[in-house]
């Protein structure tokens, strides 16, 4: 595992041992800000494969994040948030020799905008350029999208933002290289305290609806995931709260169109003709609410692929609360969901309840957590065919000794997906949520 200390505040730590998805001789790049000032970092893996994470260390809390394995033309970012002084910056790296033209287009819930300034303008080779969001008229927002296209050449584009107010914390990711039809998250939770909303973009010219299903519920639950579809209207952005706007279950007659009762059955019970009284027994309807707990959740429309979707998870963290912003998961296009996900940075302290894993099959499974040493993987006793119910969610936690500060391989019997919950550093208190890297099939 190598580090290249970019300065005070930002580290890249890149792994290439055992890693997925990334083949022999494949560049890597991350935009990243220190300081709000632009860095790009590209890596080239020669002899085997790998994948490379960032970890950007900040006052406000630590952010990991994977790295690119390849530019776009067109990039997307769900949710932007400019309220209370909080900060986004996006970062355009050009990896190439070539100068990229590229354009800017902004959504909220109620407008689009192209400043014209920013209709064409040029990221010069091996260069990176920073747009501070704020400043291009996008102040105090709850929500504000990003699509940013490049009219000739690819790009990597990167988003740094600096939460205050109703947020705190820090965020460096990517932004989404493609729209697609489905996205998934491992983790949410309603609980006292604790506030998940979601941000959908659509920058296509046309309305979609957005599905929402909630996974690893009880069976008492199930009537949560028959509410309406969510309407995105074209070029705009939607805030999404799990915990509103859920279709009510009306069961029975409405109480205004109940028919008059028979002369002598008000009050008193109901008899039949043999005198025995009829005992009718009230069913409670299931309920619509998202029950406390943990839940994933996937968004998915029937439209061609036209949205992207990032969650804001606010937890409280000591006296104060600490927020994380995670784009959600696509699978391939294929439809293939993988069994094995890596985590090159990890916990460097005990931490209870870091992985949180989501089975999205309907058979009971087994995952085992590894650590990769000189002589390859090697399972973690304690955390052996852990037992994994059916379409649950469980978390794992990371408190050995020996899981501590490692490269951390996670193999499941089922299909699944999983995300990691680390202490935010800096002796700060909270967690910053992010995806592990998923192993290609």
């Amino acid at each position: 595992m190598g580090v290249v200390d970019v300065d005070d505040y930002l580290n890249f730590v890149a792994n290439a041992s055992l890693g997925a998805g990334v083949e022999a001789g494949s560049n890597i790049g991350c935009a990243v800000v220190a300081d709000r000032s632009g860095h790009s970092v590209v890596v080239e893996i020669e002899g085997g494969g790998g994948f490379v994470e960032q970890l950007a260390q900040h006052p406000l809390g630590d952010s990991v994040a994977p790295c690119s394995n390849d530019t776009s033309a067109n990039w997307y970012i769900a949710d932007g948030f400019t309220r209370e002084d909080s900060v986004e910056t996006l970062i355009l790296s050009n990896p190439f020799d070539e100068a990229v033209v590229a354009r800017l287009r902004f959504s909220s819930e109620t407008r689009e905008a192209q400043p014209s300034e920013l209709g064409g303008f040029t990221v010069l080779p091996r260069s990176v350029r920073t747009i501070t969001i704020a400043e291009l008229g996008a102040r105090d927002e709850p929500i504000i999208s990003v699509a940013v296209e490049a009219t000739s050449g690819r790009l990597v584009v990167g988003r740094v933002q600096e939460y205050r107010g109703a947020r705190v914390g820090y965020d460096v990711s990517l932004a989404a290289p493609e729209l697609r039809d489905q996205w998934w998250f491992a983790d949410g939770e309603r609980t006292e305290g604790v506030t998940e909303t979601f941000s959908i973009y659509n920058p296509t010219d046309d309305e979609v609806e957005v599905t929402v299903f909630f996974g690893g519920l009880p069976l008492e639950a199930s009537a949560v995931n028959e509410g309406d579809p969510i309407i995105v209207p074209p070029l705009r952005a939607v805030i999404f709260d799990p915990t509103e706007n859920r279709a009510e279950i009306v069961e029975g007659e409405p109480a205004g169109d109940a028919q008059a009762e028979p002369e002598g059955q008000g009050e008193d019970e109901a008899t039949d003709e043999s005198g025995d009284s009829d005992d009718f027994v009230e069913l409670q309807p299931p309920s619509t609410d998202l029950p406390e707990g943990r839940h994933a959740t996937v968004f998915s429309t029937l439209a061609q692929p036209s949205i992207v979707v990032e969650r804001i998870l606010t937890r409280p963290a000591g006296g104060s609360i600490a927020t994380s912003v995670v784009l959600g998961a696509p699978p391939r296009p294929d439809g293939f969901v993988p069994n094995t996900w890596h985590m090159g940075i990890g916990p460097t302290v005990p931490t209870e309840q870091a992985l949180v894993v989501y089975n999205i099959d309907q058979v009971e499974a087994a995952i085992t957590v590894s650590v990769v040493g000189p002589d390859g993987p090697s399972a973690i006793p304690s955390l052996t065919d852990v037992a994994l119910p059916s379409g649950s969610i469980i978390t794992v936690d990371l408190v050995d000794e020996d899981v501590l500060g490692r490269e951390i391989i996670v193999v499941s019997s089922s299909r699944v997906f999983v995300e990691r919950s680390l202490p935010r550093g800096n002796d700060l208190p909270g967690r910053s949520g992010s995806w592990l890297l998923p192993q290609s099939g």
